[in-house]
């Protein structure tokens, strides 16, 4: 299992041999799930400036893992013979990551960068026992894009003049997507990058159920998937696919930024797949419900290997690839869990694609006010057999609030 896993990767080689012979370079594997190749070159950057200052030279090989797979191919990684030295670790993998020993820990090498300017609640989930073992580079709030032609097509408002007024909830955001569907035929509204019904069952179905005031668990473990609220959030979303015909459904492969669906929901690093589209798009937060609005932040964090060859070079890197520099340079595409880069007005203009009055709105305001996913030790197991249930979510005659009192008792049999 993934425990078991990570608890091996514990045992590969330890040492700290990151001092290059003469003449001779440090070999870095860093593995992240970007395969953007500005991004990689932005973080390549990083590095050669990192082996300037050393007055070494670094040869970085980046390693590209899937998201869908991403944790249990980095785990793997970390028991074979060329384990990786530097990997981004998602939100909900944090707990188990930490409790395996497999991170180093990082106070000493970030004391030169000013650790009081990150802030507490971003920093809280990579910290233990006052070790920080991981840092977020990026604290990235889910939002809503939206395909402004199709809005005007059908004749109705787009999400950004609903929230102007006030008026921008999941209710209006049902309407609209029905409007849009019934005027152009084309899908009112596509899931997380596609990946709604399972890989990111979570990032797409939390928002609502969240703002509805309900949740999967809590801070003190009580779990709500179950909730009348969790259920009632939940039904809304499965009477858009079914009862609607609103949104694009399960094994339907229409993509929104092939103008295929008037909204959905992205980060800022995915406005990039804007570039050369035809048609007018804009930006919104995401809707409020009963509860206000709950946007999920998709947090991710670097860390080092704690027993690679490499472990002290490696930790040293980490604190230097989000210094105070280099995450403003990342924050238009990672928001940033720096306050000094959060709060200021550089932030707001730094996605030449983004206005700063809705980097604010959807961005800066959401990155304060957002949520990460629940996390656990146990959640890849928690994920996996829970996935079973949310699947038979996905038909037209599914009794939701059975299935959802189903995945209730996975939950609690994990979290206690």
């Amino acid at each position: 299992c993934f425990a078991l896993l990570l608890s091996a990767a514990g045992l590969f080689a330890a040492g700290n041999g990151e001092k290059a012979e003469s003449g001779k370079s440090v070999s870095i594997k860093i593995v992240t799930w970007t395969s953007n190749q500005a991004q990689l070159d932005l973080l390549n950057s990083f590095v050669q400036e990192f082996a300037a200052k050393k007055g070494i030279a670094i040869d970085p090989v980046f390693e590209t893992i899937p998201f869908a797979e991403y944790t249990t191919k980095l785990a793997l990684g970390l028991q074979s013979s060329t384990p990786p030295d530097v990997f981004w670790i998602l939100e909900t993998s944090a707990p188990a990551f930490i409790e395996s020993k497999v991170l180093m820990p990082l106070n000493a090498q970030l004391a030169a960068y000013d650790v009081s300017d990150f802030s507490p609640k971003l920093l809280e989930l990579w910290s233990k026992n006052k070790n920080i073992y991981a840092v977020p580079f990026s604290s990235s709030p889910f939002f809503l894009l939206y395909n402004e032609d199709l809005f005007k097509a059908a004749g109705i408002p787009t999400p950004a003049e609903l929230a102007a007024k006030g008026q921008w909830n999941w209710e209006n955001f049902r309407k609209s997507a029905a409007a849009i569907k019934k005027a152009t035929n084309v899908w009112g509204y596509q899931t997380v990058d596609g990946q709604g019904y399972d890989a990111r069952v979570l990032h797409n179905l939390l928002p609502i159920i969240r703002s509805y005031g309900g949740d999967a668990w809590d801070e003190k473990n009580k779990v709500a998937i179950d909730s009348p609220e969790s259920i009632a959030a939940v039904q809304m979303f499965h009477d858009m696919i079914f009862k609607d015909g609103s949104v694009v459904p399960p094994g339907n492969q229409s993509d929104f930024f092939a103008g295929n669906a008037a909204m959905t929901v992205a980060q800022v690093s995915r406005v990039s797949k804007l570039a050369d589209v035809s048609w007018k798009w804009g930006i919104a937060p995401m809707p409020n419900g009963p509860k206000g609005a709950s946007p999920i932040l998709g947090q991710a964090a670097i860390g080092a290997a704690a027993k690679g060859k490499n472990a002290t070079l490696a930790a040293e890197l980490v604190a230097y690839m989000t210094n105070k520099e280099c995450v403003a340079r990342m924050a238009g595409i990672w928001p940033p869990a720096r306050v000094s880069v959060m709060d200021s007005k550089e932030f707001l203009s730094s996605n030449k694609a983004i206005d700063s009055a809705s980097m604010k709105t959807a961005v800066a305001d959401s990155l304060k006010a957002g949520r990460v996913l629940p996390s656990h030790i146990q959640f890849p197991q928690i994920s996996v057999e829970s996935r079973t249930f949310f699947d038979k979510l996905w038909y037209a005659d599914a009794d939701v609030p059975a299935i959802m009192k189903e995945i209730g008792t996975v939950y609690r049999k994990y979290i206690k």
